[in-house]
């Protein structure tokens, strides 16, 4: 997906997600392509919520979620989590997503980011700083690759 189609699916979504009471976060590939950096592809939207924000989408978003599919890395990442489509409108939710990191349970904190706004919605995208920390923590080889493209974009834009 492009900018303008993450724009665009947001915009799709946004009456639901103007109803959630917690800040909303777009991470992982999704938010690599809003804060400017150009990726072949990008399946998927990942919204960072509240627990009970999660909650919320589960309900509204019910007959949208997508029945069978379960993460991978359960060891690594844990969450109030469901994957939801409409058409080619892929959504995953990650309500108090934690990351297994020495040897204890951390939950993913955003510190930096910056606002876009999309239908009257406000949803924060982790500065690039930010996503390259968050990548790293994570720590997959895809995670490690993408962390590095943000090396390479903030040395040579």
């Amino acid at each position: 997906m492009s900018g303008h189609e993450i724009r665009e699916s947001i915009a799709f979504l946004s009456d639901d997600l103007l109803k959630l009471q917690d800040p909303i976060y777009i991470i992982g590939s999704s938010a690599l392509v809003l804060a400017g950096i150009h990726l072949d592809t990008t399946d998927d939207i990942d919204l960072l919520t509240s627990n009970r924000d999660a909650d919320l989408l589960k309900r509204h978003w019910q007959a949208s979620k997508v029945g069978t599919y379960a993460p991978k890395d359960s060891d690594k990442f844990r969450s109030n989590f469901r994957r939801f489509q409409w058409d080619k409108v892929l959504v995953e939710v990650m309500g108090d997503l934690e990351v297994f990191q020495d040897g204890a349970w951390q939950k993913l904190q955003i510190e930096e980011y910056f606002e876009i706004s999309i239908n009257q919605l406000s949803i924060r995208i982790p500065t690039l700083k930010e996503q390259e920390r968050i990548f790293r923590l994570f720590g997959r080889a895809k995670d490690l690759a993408k962390a590095d493209i943000i090396i390479k974009h903030i040395i040579q834009p």
